[in-house]
Order: C-alpha cells, then structure tokens, then sequence
C-alpha cells in the first residue's frame, strides 16, 4: 500500500529499489537512471532517497532539475517536492533560454521561480558577451532579472580588443531589457577611459548609457557633472556628455584648459577625443603656452 501511495503522489524509476525505515522515517532508496517526476517538475540522477515522513528526497550525482524554468545541475541536493524548493550544492548550474549560471551552492524556490547563489557565483548572458561574477546573487527566473553582491565584476567583451570592465557595490541584471545597473562606488574602463560615479546603467542593445555624479578621466584629461549620458559605436566610445560640468584638458603643446557650463558634450572618432562643445553661461581659463624662443635669437 506504501508503494502505490507513494507512486500515486511523486511517480519514480530507477535500476534498483530499497525500501527501508530508519528511526521514524520511511526511505525509498533508487539506485541507478533515476527518474522523479513531480507536478511540473522532473528531476533526474544517479541515486535519491526519498522520504515519505518528512517529504523530502536527498539527490547524489549527476542531478538534473527540470522546470519551465530551465535545468539545473548539481552533485548534491536536498528537494521537498510539496514545497517546491531545493537546496543544491558542488557545481551548481542553471541553464535558462538567455543565461547560463554557476555557483559554489543555490536555494531554489520553485514557488517564487527564484534562486540565491552562494560562493563563486557567475552569470555567462553569452547574447551579449556579457560575464558577471561576484560571491553572492539573486535571480528571478521567471522575470530575467536578478542583483548581485560581494565585489562584483561585470566584463563586455569586445573582439580584438580588451573588454569592457564595470566594478560597484551591487549590479542590477534586466535581461530581458538588456539592460545593467551599477549601484555606488562604480568604475567602468572602455580603453584608456576610467568613468568613476554612484550608479552607472547601460543598455547592451542600444549601447546608451546613464551616470550619476561621474567622473571621468582619460589620461591626465578630466570631465565632472552631476549627471551624464554616454553612447558607444561598435563598443567603442562615441560621445560623452554632462551637466552642471567642468573640463580639464590638455593640448598637445602642453598647456592645462579649464571650461565649465550647464552642458559639456564631448565627441570621439575611434575611441578618442575630437570635440568638445560647452553651453549654458558657458566660461573657462585657457593658459595659452608659448612656444619657446630660440635661444639665439
């Protein structure tokens, strides 16, 4: 009677069955191909024992969780089928439509469509060539969005060139807006150009880009506003712009130029500074530096 309930209610397979007690627990031990099919959910390994007191079922090796979620794999897990939530660890991987994400160990929360990773956590959206890692994150699912923590780096990259690298506090993942964020303490390199703001956000589609009180230096060149927006070409640099802004530059014969105005805008060609344009009471110090004098003369 045991049996026919249990298969009833969570359906099985496997190349060997035991079926035991162990203290006040009923265990169904499957060894070898198993298969555990729950509402909506299919799971697959090598070996499982399942619970029928407790409603839980241990998983060992080459486990395969299956959802409308996508796969999730591990070594070890801990799945309580009424719940519909799993803890998985060693290896873990999930494989959605757009991502592909790794961690040391994972909560899974089948009710939410939700995960936290714990560990050496990645996030590989290969649509974007875009690359997360961090120790620490959380994602939905079902939404395609997620945050994650504890120093984390965000790489874009570029062929025959380096990539595109973002360090902040915390990154915010809209996947399916193609769209990251960067919250506080952020710095972005795009070559030989450092962009240090609070919150930086930039959509991988359109190559546009958002920054809170930035930054930015290229070489010993500089450019502050309180806000600003920047755009990319074929991921390369092509125009930056604040307001409230203060330019710093230098010419090639040496001399150090102050502008400042309500809107600095600045345009490149092929990754590097060309233009500058100042509106808005727009004023500066230019220290105009002569060309020396021949000594003879």
């Amino acid at each position: 009677m045991f049996i026919i309930l249990l298969i009833a209610f969570t359906p099985f397979s496997a190349d060997k069955i035991e079926i035991y007690k162990e203290g006040d627990e009923s265990i169904v031990h499957l060894i070898g191909n198993v298969v555990i099919e729950g509402e909506g959910t299919k799971i697959t390994c090598s070996e499982a024992s399942i619970s029928e007191t407790m409603g839980y079922v241990r998983l060992i090796d080459e486990i395969r969780l299956m959802d409308k979620n996508g796969v999730v794999s591990a070594k070890r897990a801990l799945y309580y089928f009424n719940e519909n939530r799993g803890y998985l660890n060693d290896s873990v991987t999930i494989v959605t439509a757009n991502e592909r994400m790794l961690s040391d160990s994972l909560y899974y929360d089948g009710k939410s469509d939700s995960v936290e990773m714990y560990g050496h956590v990645q996030i590989e959206d290969e649509r974007n060539n875009m690359f997360v890692s961090s120790n620490r994150g959380w994602y939905n699912l079902a939404r395609d969005e997620g945050v994650l923590y504890g120093n984390p780096e965000l790489k874009i990259i570029r062929e025959d060139k380096d990539p595109i690298t973002v360090y902040a506090r915390a990154f915010k993942l809209l996947t399916r807006d193609n769209l990251f964020m960067g919250f506080d303490s952020v710095q972005a390199i795009i070559d030989s150009i450092s962009v240090f703001c609070d919150t930086f956000s930039y959509n991988l589609n359109t190559e546009h880009g958002e920054m809170i009180r930035p930054t930015i230096r290229e070489k010993n060149n500089e450019l502050k506003g309180t806000a600003g927006k920047f755009s990319l070409k074929d991921k390369e640099m092509d125009l930056l712009s604040v307001v409230n802004g203060q330019s710093i530059y230098h010419t090639e014969e040496g001399s150090e130029n102050v502008v400042e105005g309500s809107s600095i805008e600045i345009s490149f060609h092929e990754g590097k500074a060309t233009t500058i344009r100042v509106e808005g009471q727009p004023k500066g110090i230019l220290n105009m530096r002569r060309r020396q004098e021949d000594a003879g003369d």
